[in-house]
């Protein structure tokens, strides 16, 4: 009887065992998959999604897009193969001209593989640049006569603040996102050009007479879809990582807030000489008839 019992006992022991065993393997295993989902999920570069989005910049989970969506199918991964034909290792940005007026300048050149022009020939390719503008503007009805009239951009728009005649110190940030063809190429090296014209706001008052306008590198994009198909479109989206480039800076000369009370005399005292020229002229004139 005790015998049996102990048996009995040895046996209930090695199966708890065996059981809470199992049990922690399948948890270390779980959790390990959900970590490595997450990373995933916020390490995500590409997907798809529904040909209806134009903008990438107009959805609220910019510029999260892409780690937001979960959605995977067999033609969306076709897509993104096709996506990451392209390669863009290096990118060149400055700022060119002069004045309140000038013009940002952003070259990619693109590294195709020998089979991506027949890749991309079924598809519509193109490259999307979004900008964050602080301190300086994109003129909407600007890039719309680039789209419409010289049909430099195959689309270009601008989100935020729309207020082009706010200065600097009331002004909001803005978002200029520009789309550009990508044409397949006959040689192995591919150049895109963007030029995207720019203006100054009025900017706050600085002891140093200059205020410094930092733009950050842009986050680019390239989209692909199949040519021809209208029901249940989608866009392939990638992004195109590039090595990080120097901050653009411009330097836009500003008032001496030391200065501000001799301008304030100035100008008042000016306006004031003119209201009464106008007052004098208009009472002591006398039109000879």
């Amino acid at each position: 009887m005790r015998h049996m019992f102990a048996k009995n006992f040895h046996h209930c022991w090695i199966q708890s065992s065996l059981i809470y065993l199992g049990s922690i393997i399948v948890l270390v295993l779980c959790n390990h998959g959900l970590a490595n989902v997450v990373h995933e999920d916020n390490q995500r570069t590409s997907a798809c999604i529904p040909c209806s989005a134009t903008y990438l910049a107009a959805d609220p989970n910019y510029p999260n897009i892409l780690s937001n969506i979960s959605v995977s199918t067999e033609s969306c991964e076709s897509l993104l193969s096709i996506v990451k034909v392209l390669k863009f290792p290096n990118l060149y940005r400055s700022l060119e001209g002069e004045g309140s007026h000038r013009s940002l300048i952003l070259k990619l050149q693109a590294i195709e593989s020998d089979s991506s022009s027949a890749y991309l020939d079924g598809f519509n390719c193109e490259l999307v640049s979004i900008e964050t503008l602080n301190g300086v503007f994109a003129d909407p009805f600007e890039l719309q006569r680039l789209v419409i009239n010289r049909r430099v951009y195959l689309d270009a728009a601008v989100f935020g603040d729309s207020n082009l005649e706010l200065p600097a110190a009331l002004s909001k940030s803005s978002v200029v996102e520009i789309h550009m063809d990508l044409v397949p190429s006959s040689t192995d090296k591919l150049k895109m050009v963007i030029d995207l014209p720019l203006h100054v706001r009025y900017p706050p008052l600085d002891s140093s007479g200059y205020s410094n306008v930092e733009i950050s590198q842009p986050d680019l994009y390239i989209r692909c879809r199949k040519k021809g198909i209208a029901k249940d479109c989608q866009w392939g989206v990638s992004v195109i990582e590039v090595e990080s480039t120097e901050t653009v800076n411009w330097l836009i000369p500003c008032g001496d807030d030391a200065h501000s009370t001799v301008v304030s005399s100035v100008t008042f005292l000016s306006a004031l000489i003119c209201a009464l020229s106008i007052v004098f002229a208009s009472i002591f004139y006398h039109p000879t008839i």
